[in-house]
């Protein structure tokens, strides 16, 4: 009798464990975390050899008030430096990470299918420390899903690790392993990032895509991504991705005090924008090139190019345009121009100036 009972248990058990594998399914890379991509090698931080070398004394740190690179030059609209950490960094002093001026942490809270074994084992004291020393901080899952059914696994994995914390970043999903290249195409990527994404935007985080700079360019379909915040790879000495963005991961190789190693640096970026204008008989519209999430426009006029600027307009980025009523005097000279701004964890921000634009009435 106890012989019959005891297979009945487990034939339940086995039973059990195959529903729930079926609706958590988990990819054979996932095992053992064997991350491989432009930045690792089976699950292990790649040393690459840079194509620059950090030639400045202060790479990558704020000096007479800019932001430099690894060769002295000001990176032109970072307003924020941080640092992105797994539990490759080991135990990190997180005390003296924000007395070396690190304005914000990006946290890798697990990677894969919403299993257990799969959360980084260093996120929860990442966090708690974060929160401790008030460093703003936000969290990225390495994604290795091949299907809509996966990414929405992966989705609950970061919800559940993120419940109940103090996240004032966007939650970003890491696209960058080769497996995904392998397994899927554009389409399919399309439909796995929308699923995700739309997952943790219901959930009421802003939600975020990385990847290297030649996935944006080539591997990923615009419309996966253009309502959520876009953080670009690129180790150089600057970024060429050419379309917008808001973070930009600059170098695997940054040193920071209470960290022991090399770990990667990213800035938040608000660059000036660029417009153009055109003039109707009572209005005036105004068009830009910098599009964001949570990112607004402050539109400006004078009669003069270099003074007198008032702002007459703020409107959502996202719009690509602002509609002026204003009768415009005949034969009289009017300079438009604008500003971006955004607003992170309380702090404001505010991008240059965009060069002025002239038209005439």
């Amino acid at each position: 009798m106890k012989n019959k009972m005891f297979t009945r248990v487990l034939g339940m058990t086995c039973a059990l464990i195959m529903a729930v594998t079926a609706i958590v399914p988990v990819c054979a890379k996932e095992s053992g975390d064997q991350a491989n991509s432009f930045r690792y090698e089976n699950g292990q931080a790649a040393m690459q050899a840079s194509t620059f070398a950090d030639v400045y004394p202060n790479a990558w740190k704020k000096i007479a008030g800019k932001y430099r690179s690894s060769n002295g030059s000001i990176i032109q609209g970072a307003i924020a430096r941080g640092i992105d950490v797994s539990h490759n960094q080991g135990v990190i002093d997180w005390q003296k990470v924000k007395a070396d001026g690190v304005d914000f942490a990006i946290i890798r809270c697990g990677y894969g299918a919403n299993q257990r074994e799969q959360d980084d084992r260093q996120w929860l004291d990442n966090v708690l420390e974060c929160e401790k020393y008030g460093i703003p901080y936000g969290a990225y899952l390495y994604s290795y899903a091949d299907t809509v059914a996966k990414a929405k696994s992966e989705a609950a994995h970061v919800l559940r690790l993120v419940r109940g914390h103090k996240i004032t970043y966007p939650i970003y999903y890491d696209l960058e392993d080769n497996y995904i290249l392998s397994h899927t195409n554009a389409k399919q990527r399309q439909k796995i990032i929308q699923t995700f994404t739309s997952i943790i935007k219901k959930a009421g985080y802003s939600v975020g895509v990385f990847a290297p700079k030649s996935w944006f360019e080539k591997e990923l379909p615009e419309a996966s991504f253009n309502q959520c915040e876009k953080w670009v790879a690129h180790w150089s000495t600057k970024c060429t991705y050419q379309g917008s963005y808001q973070m930009w991961q600059a170098t695997n190789r940054g040193t920071v005090n209470g960290i022991n190693g090399a770990v990667d640096i990213n800035f938040l970026m608000l660059p000036a924008a660029k417009i153009t204008v055109k003039a109707a008989k009572k209005k005036v519209k105004v068009f830009w090139n910098q599009k964001g999430n949570r990112i607004k426009v402050q539109v400006f006029c004078s009669t003069k190019k270099n003074k007198g600027y008032k702002k007459i307009a703020t409107v959502n980025s996202m719009k690509g345009k602002a509609v002026i009523k204003k009768k415009l005097k005949s034969k009289k000279k009017y300079y438009f121009k604008i500003r971006t701004l955004k607003s992170v964890n309380g702090r404001i921000y505010y991008s240059d100036y965009s060069k002025p634009k002239k038209i005439k009435g």
